[in-house]
């Protein structure tokens, strides 16, 4: 445990050492993400102008839906987002094996040797909206609700980080995949969404077959103080049953894996 922990923080380091010296990029990608918040901002603003509110959320509970959710993306592009995308380029080459043949554990290789640290000044701004919007319905979480929030939003993570490893590891069978977690980042962009409006076999779909809802809905639903056991127990079984696809797929995919690139 200690010599991937020494990993990992090695990599952090190497992270920030090479943002260090491109600090304008940080700044476009502070602004960028404020451009994005503020556009989710402004398409529920205009919908509140015509109703109350949308599947029984507030105004201020959206705000603190759309945080919550730009908070779960920055967390998931900066800590092993990167880093699984980049499996299908090292299949392609043949050079996957370069990383089969550290002493490390190959996935952990693959995902975290590539953190992007650039965003963390971004995150600055979910919590900004987050916290003005807990101040705005005038709520303040127990730790019990912290506790709560801060594990459903790892689940959320998780169950992004699994599907995509899932998509990703098709590319042991097929040439091209680039589109396909292209698509899953936008069905990911719909955690922002209110889950009242997701109903039946919607609900089912972006719970289980794409978990979009355990993304930022569960999250928040602590927060607000409406979870119970069923949000919690409902991202556990779809983290886990994603995580079993994505290993069994990716442990497959490796076996045939043979380091004949292009």
């Amino acid at each position: 445990m200690g010599y991937y922990l020494r990993l990992w923080w090695h990599w952090a380091r190497l992270s920030l050492g090479r943002e260090s010296l491109f600090r304008g990029n940080a700044w476009l990608r502070l602004i960028g993400h404020a451009l994005w918040l503020g556009t989710a901002w402004a398409f529920f603003a205009a919908l509140y102008l015509h109703v109350p509110a949308i599947a029984g959320w507030r105004p201020a509970e959206v705000w603190l839906l759309i945080a919550v959710n730009e908070l779960a993306q920055l967390l998931y592009s900066m800590f092993v987002g990167q880093g699984v995308l980049w499996i299908p380029d090292l299949i392609w080459q043949g050079e996957l094996d370069s990383i089969l043949l550290k002493p490390a554990a190959p996935l952990f290789t693959l995902s975290v040797g590539r953190m992007r640290l650039y965003n963390a000044p971004s995150l600055a701004l979910p919590l900004a909206l987050g916290g003005y919007a807990l101040h705005t319905l005038g709520l303040q979480p127990s730790w019990g609700q912290w506790f709560w929030f801060g594990l459903l939003l790892a689940l959320g993570v998780a169950a992004r980080y699994a599907l995509t490893l899932t998509v990703v590891s098709l590319a042991f069978w097929v040439t091209r995949v680039y589109a396909m977690p292209a698509l899953l980042a936008e069905l990911f962009r719909l955690a922002g969404y209110p889950e009242g409006i997701f109903r039946g076999a919607m609900r089912a779909l972006f719970t289980w077959g794409v978990p979009v809802l355990v993304v930022a809905n569960f999250p928040t639903t602590a927060l607000l103080g409406r979870a119970g056991w069923q949000p919690g127990a409902e991202a556990a079984l779809a983290v886990g049953f994603w995580c079993v696809v994505a290993l069994a797929l990716w442990r497959a995919g490796l076996r045939r894996y043979t380091a004949v690139g292009g």
